[in-house]
């Protein structure tokens, strides 16, 4: 026979559950039809479809990469299992895996917290003749909050 305050533990972890897993679906709709607006404008008659790519850690340019390291001195941060649902000339959108250093008590012996993200990729560039997007953000759930941060790409 369970107690009512055991109940009530289960009760509240299946609602934290339910609404992160709500959370991140919406923000994944909304990642969709953002990028599907931003894709269907068209370009000017003579306009260059150049395709955009992005430079992770590696220093090879990558479209739709399934992995990225953002964190490229110490790989305490990177995404995984990226799939990409849009990558346009003005933004790319993927749903992942978000990992990150808890770096408690130091980064060295810190622990390793992984949660579904949402990442979209903008603000193309031109280096030596290639596209770049120089804009990565990233949004993901951390416990009961959701969380997002911007991060400079090739600069």
């Amino acid at each position: 026979m369970q107690s009512d305050v055991g109940a009530r533990s289960d009760e509240i972890t299946v609602t934290k559950r339910a609404v992160r897993y709500l959370l991140m679906g919406v923000l994944s709709l909304l990642a969709v039809s953002s990028c599907a607006a931003i894709d269907a404008v068209a370009m000017p008659a003579g306009a260059s479809s150049t395709r955009v790519v992005v430079q992770p850690c590696t220093g090879k340019a990558e479209v739709r990469p399934s992995t990225f390291v953002i964190s490229c001195g110490d790989g305490n941060s990177y995404l995984t299992k990226l799939k990409w649902n849009a990558w346009g000339s003005a933004t790319a959108r993927a749903d992942g895996v978000f990992t990150i250093n808890n770096c408690d008590p130091y980064c060295a012996a810190g622990k390793f917290v992984s949660s579904e993200a949402v990442v979209t990729l903008s603000k193309p560039k031109t280096f030596k003749g290639l596209r770049f997007f120089t804009n990565l953000h990233v949004g993901y759930v951390s416990g009961p909050k959701f969380k997002s941060f911007n991060f400079a790409l090739l600069t």
